[in-house]
Formats: C-alpha cells, structure tokens, sequence
C-alpha cells in the first residue's frame, strides 16, 4: 500500500483541486429559480382569489325584506342572508355588529356588489359603513358567514343619515 502512495503521489493532487474547483463552483453556483417563482407566485395569486371568494347560498327561497333600524340575531352557524329595506332618504349607513367570542364574516352588497364588510372573520363588537342612494338601489343585502358551530351574532342596520 505504501508503494501505491507513493508511486501516484501525483493524483491526490489532482483530485485535491478536483474537490476544489467542485467546491468553489458550489458556493458561487446561482440557479435559475425564475419558472419556480413565477409557479409560486401564481399558486399565492390563487390562493387570494380563493380567500377572497364570497360563497353565497342560494337556496333561501323566501326572504322578508327587513326595515332599518332593527335588530337582526343570530341565525346560528352558516350562511345568513337578509334584505334591508334603507327607505328614500340618501346618507351613511352605519351597521353594528355583535360577533361575540366566535368569528363570523359580515358582508354588505349594493346591487349584488360588496360595498363593506368585516374584512374577513372577526370577533367582538364592531360596525362597518357605506353610503347610500336611493336612486339606484332602495335596500341593501347583508350575508353574515359564520363557519363554526355555536355561534352567536347579531347586527343593526342603521338608517340613513
């Protein structure tokens, strides 16, 4: 074995700076991550639109129209949908709310387009605002969604002022 070192000295040199030059290339070496980002940054795009998709049910086939100035309670866990009629008088509408400990999502829609909302779900006393007109649209719909089971809410639409 001695005679093997020393007859191919020469070739642990050569692989000495093999090892080196592999190492070096490895520290400088930058890949091209560019198709990965743009896969991750479309993934992320999608998953925002996806959070941002307001799941309405369709199926309530009798709604009242409710007055402003009163008092909605909790319809309990999913999706509670009412109309409120705002009357001729054009102003801020302000909306109280009540989420109590659970979060729920409350969602303000003109003409079937959201004017305000909670921003997603939250929890506690809060109010949300908007202006109306009643040149275009004499009441407003609010869709509270409440995910989790036990929950409690409540909400009042204020009138116009």
């Amino acid at each position: 074995m001695k005679d093997f070192f020393y007859k191919y000295w020469y070739l642990f040199y050569i692989l000495f700076f093999l090892l080196l030059g592999i190492l070096i290339y490895a520290l400088f070496w930058e890949p091209n991550l560019d198709s990965y980002n743009k896969k991750i940054n479309d993934l992320n795009q999608r998953l925002i639109e996806c959070e941002n998709r307001v799941i309405i049910d369709t199926t309530a086939v009798d709604q009242k129209i409710i007055d402003c100035d009163a008092t909605v309670k909790s319809g309990g866990q999913g999706i509670t949908e009412n109309i409120h009629d705002l009357g001729n008088k054009k102003g801020k509408v302000i909306v109280e709310f009540d989420m109590n400990r659970i979060p729920d999502e409350l969602i303000v829609y003109l003409d079937d387009k959201v004017v305000t909302s909670t921003n997603g779900l939250v929890s506690g006393r809060g109010y949300v605002e908007f202006n109306f007109d009643p040149t275009t649209s004499k009441s407003c719909k609010i869709v509270v969604q409440a995910p989790q089971e036990n929950t409690e809410w409540q909400y009042l639409v204020n009138c116009p002022k």
